[in-house]
């Protein structure tokens, strides 16, 4: 393939602004996982396959790793399955050392998108870059129907992303609150563990509505500030 395209030819919706780094990702029982994700790009191997429950952070760990090539001089692209079915998409291959795709359960059980995602790991390995998958399915889910599909995601290195308990959830949500100026005190905290969930999916999502709140009305977090944002998501 050569490369003659734009930024404005592709109709990407790039969100790889998020400064998102390894070492605000709490691990727990995750060691393996973060290993394995960080010696990736430098081995033989062409596909990563990470899976999970919503709220592992998956979403988090390909931001990380994007972060992470940026400041070694390498190139990689988080795009979502929608972005697979614009054939022309197929030339950031060329763009990029390493492609992530990011929500790939929505690829499931679609054939055309199994079809393009076969044809983009076949593309990636000739190319001689690499895919990093991301999602809730593992990669044997019978949810997978195009064998040859199915085949190629078995092939790859495979890790299972384990969620954090309550307690190590809170810890982050507590430490990027920080980071945006935010105090979450005692009584704050003894709310958040009595009427939210613990997952940080729902705890990031809160994190944000409690930033613009708190920036526009330039108020503390209140336990009445915070029924009221808890009630109104």
């Amino acid at each position: 393939m050569s490369l003659k395209v734009t930024e404005q030819q592709l109709p990407l919706d790039f969100k790889n602004t998020q400064t998102k780094t390894f070492i605000d990702f709490l691990e727990g029982k995750n060691f393996v996982v973060l290993k394995s994700l960080k010696s990736f790009i430098d081995s033989d191997e062409t596909l990563f396959y990470l899976w999970g429950e919503t709220g592992s952070g998956k979403t988090h760990l390909l931001q990380a790793y994007v972060t992470q090539l940026l400041a070694s001089a390498k190139t990689a692209v988080i795009i979502k399955p929608r972005e697979l079915d614009q054939r022309q998409n197929v030339q950031l291959i060329e763009m990029f050392d390493i492609v992530c795709i990011d929500n790939v359960e929505n690829i499931a059980q679609n054939k055309a998108r199994e079809e393009a995602l076969f044809f983009w790991i076949n593309e990636i390995k000739q190319a001689g870059k690499k895919i990093i998958l991301a999602g809730q399915l593992s990669n044997n889910s019978p949810q997978w129907q195009l064998p040859d599909l199915r085949s190629r995601l078995q092939a790859g290195r495979t890790h299972e992303l384990k969620t954090l308990n309550r307690e190590d959830s809170l810890t982050v949500f507590k430490q990027q609150a920080e980071n945006k100026g935010i105090k979450i005190d005692s009584k704050i905290e003894n709310y958040l563990k009595n009427n939210c969930d613990m997952n940080m999916s729902y705890l990031s999502s809160l994190l944000l509505k409690l930033d613009q709140v708190t920036l526009v009305e330039k108020k503390q977090v209140t336990i009445p500030l915070l029924k009221k944002i808890v009630l109104e998501k």
